[in-house]
């Protein structure tokens, strides 16, 4: 206990190996297992629907071998997340959102392997931007992993994952059509779909995809996903007995997944000789896609451990997953597979069968294992159709949660986000969805961020006065002059969608007549500045200066007082008067501000100075009183009184330390004072 109090990583080795040796001992294995073996059912449906995905139009002859990829990825991520992870129960395979940004390169990795001339090399090809895509990636999360950096993508605004999970959706839609039919469909293609040859193709499919979506929404769970599989399959079998079609027939029609692996083995599907049939230069111009493959799996692996958190209460270890995640992806994508990361749906139906213990992903591992090396012979038996169908329910439930559910809850302009990259998704492509999300949450946080109001307080001489003690004459020569200084204290960010409504709201006073003399802005509560609000700032300050009134910014940082004086030219560097706080800069508006007026008076006829006099004079003889009873207190004391006088810089007293007699201050300002101790 003393070493693991000591060293707290190998704490929490040392009681999840614990917990590991708990579980294994305990009855609740068995339960285990069984719910494994359901979860691996449901791993190996997605494995056959994400290789469909990857390996549709002219790749669809590798389909099998691309399943037996996607087995082994999901063997690796159930394997090293479900162990590793710091969510006890955490499921992991790969993602059919990345599967659909790399599927959609298709048909052009074949374009551009076949004039390689080798038969294979539109196979390599791909196999080689999914070890890439699983290489980069896996580095990506590993440096986020091990440097900390989670937590900076926990702010991924939620409009922008919502429209990728939404355009991905969308793209497994038409995806599963595709494979349903047999052949590459586009959104221009889909009129085809209503041909007397194509109708009997996809309808199948599509009521299984239906009879799943329902199911899974009414909370049927996944025993209702595998019951359809088997019966659907069962029932197409049946149709094809008593058509008379054979298997041999319906594999080469397309009616069944075919393709079955070289020399007839299971996996390895390549071999290192394999990867000179690669064409390189075709991997090379799409590496732009494998970075949006990176970004879309953190997206998923972001929405899923947040999801877990709100859904069971449990705090999760986001650079942990990510460490996870990132060796996981390396490994897997050394075997062929695409990137993939934790399940939230897996994961959380885990925690409801009540299975929230890491041999959960060991076991699922095992069985997907075995189905890897010895059952990949009975996929040759699924329909098209039916992959196509589970497809269609993984679409339409990403379209059902982020079009049609997240509408209630978010507002129409972050909705308006979601459907702007959705349709950008599935018109353009991923890339070019990416480029407009971010684009358009810029352009919605800029204006969001200018409707906020950057004045908190807005107050003249009447409301705050600086602690410089004035005379009686002063003092009401302020407050009769109050609204000649005007000062504004400010909050947040300054920009270009914000400074033009703080510049209009500064010159409307100097309409006025007579206008102020001072402005101040106190800046204490500002964070930053964007280059156009320098430049406003600049430009307004210019402008106040040469009509003779003074502008004193307060309280702003080196780096802001920096960026205004460069961007001021020499001879105007004196039209910001900068002071180190509030109070000073009162002191210097108020300075003016008596400046002129005694300017003024001087200049006005006689009766104005005795009109001043006349509003004073009740106020001095009130002084002149006080002043009276305190000097006769001070010379009745005289004899317990001792003179004491403070230097500039020196404390009269710390707070929280006794007092030493009682102080009289009789003369001084600021910290220089000189003061008759009674003691």
């Amino acid at each position: 206990m003393g070493c693991a109090r000591r060293y707290p990583l190998l704490g929490k080795r040392m009681n999840r190996l614990e917990k590991f040796r708990a579980d294994l001992l305990s009855p609740r294995i068995f339960r285990v297992l069984t719910v494994a073996i359901l979860m691996a059912a449901v791993i190996i449906i997605q494995c056959l629907a994400l290789a469909a995905i990857i390996f549709n139009g002219p790749l669809l002859p590798y389909t099998v071998q691309g399943t037996s990829m996607m087995l082994f990825g999901a063997v690796v991520f159930s394997l090293v997340i479900g162990a590793t992870s710091s969510f006890p129960g955490m499921l992991a395979y790969p993602q059919e959102i990345s599967a659909t940004v790399l599927g959609s390169l298709g048909a052009g990795i074949v374009a551009g392997a076949v004039r390689s001339g080798h038969g294979d090399a539109p196979f390599m090809t791909m196999v080689a931007m999914l070890i890439l895509s699983g290489l980069l990636t896996g580095l990506f999360f590993l440096a986020i992993g091990r440097f900390r950096l989670a937590g900076y993508f926990r702010f991924i605004p939620y409009p922008v994952a919502g429209g990728f999970f939404a355009g991905s959706g969308c793209v497994l839609v038409l995806a599963a059509l595709s494979v349903m039919c047999g052949e590459t469909l586009g959104w221009q293609d889909l009129f085809r779909l209503f041909d007397s040859d194509m109708v009997w193709k996809w309808v199948p499919g599509l009521g299984c995809g239906l009879v799943l979506l329902i199911a899974m929404n009414r909370g049927s769970g996944f025993v209702a996903m595998m019951g359809s599989v088997v019966v659907l399959t069962a029932l197409y079998h049946l149709g094809l007995s008593i058509l008379e079609v054979p298997l041999d027939e319906a594999k080469a029609r397309g009616l069944l997944l075919s393709g079955i692996a070289k020399d007839g083995a299971t996996w390895p599907v390549f071999g290192l000789d394999d990867m000179a049939q690669v064409d390189w230069s075709t991997v090379a111009r799409h590496v732009p896609d494998l970075l949006t493959v990176s970004l879309v799996t953190l997206l998923c692996l972001l929405v899923c451990v947040d999801g877990l958190e709100v859904a069971t209460g449990v705090e999760v270890d986001l650079d942990s997953e990510f460490r996870a995640a990132g060796i996981a992806n390396i490994c897997a994508g050394a075997g062929g597979s695409i990137t993939g990361c934790q399940s939230f749906i897996l994961s959380l139906a885990c925690r409801r069968f009540g299975e929230d213990t890491p041999w959960i992903g060991i076991v699922v591992a095992a069985v997907l294992s075995l189905s890897l090396f010895f059952g990949t012979g009975a996929m040759e038996l699924l329909p098209m159709s039916i992959i196509g169908g589970v497809l269609f329910f993984i679409g339409s439930d990403l379209i059902n949660t982020w079009l049609v559910k997240a509408r209630k809850r978010l507002s129409w302009a972050d909705y308006g986000i979601i459907v702007l990259i959705c349709f950008a998704i599935t018109v353009f492509g991923f890339i070019e969805g990416v480029g407009v999300g971010m684009l358009a949450t810029l352009v919605m946080f800029a204006f969001r961020l200018s409707r906020e109001e950057i004045v908190v307080e807005e107050f003249t001489a009447r409301q705050r006065t600086s602690t410089r003690i004035r005379s009686v004459p002063d003092r009401a020569l302020l407050l009769d002059r109050s609204g000649r200084l005007q000062g504004y204290r400010l909050d947040g960010y300054l920009f270009f969608g914000s400074v033009y409504r703080l510049i209009d709201q500064l010159k409307q006073p100097m309409g006025a007549d007579p206008r102020p003399i001072c402005i101040i802005l106190d800046f204490s509560a500002v964070s930053g500045c964007d280059l156009s609000a320098v430049t406003c700032l600049c430009r307004f300050a210019r402008f106040v200066n040469s009509i003779g009134t003074q502008l004193v910014i307060c309280a702003a940082s080196e780096p802001i007082q920096k960026s205004l004086r460069n961007n001021l030219p020499l001879e105007d560097r004196d039209a910001i008067r900068f002071e180190a706080d509030l109070d000073h800069a009162l002191e210097r508006g108020e300075d003016a501000v008596l400046a002129k007026a005694n300017e003024e008076l001087a200049q006005a006829a006689g009766d104005s100075r005795g009109q001043l006099l006349a509003r004073v004079a009740s106020d001095l003889e009130e002084r002149l009183n006080e002043q009276i009873v305190f000097e006769e207190l001070v010379e009745q004391l005289q004899p317990w009184l001792e003179s004491r006088e403070y230097q500039a810089g020196e404390r009269l007293t710390l707070q929280g330390k006794v007092q030493e007699g009682m102080h009289l201050v009789i003369s001084g300002q600021g910290c220089t004072t000189i003061l008759f101790g009674f003691f």
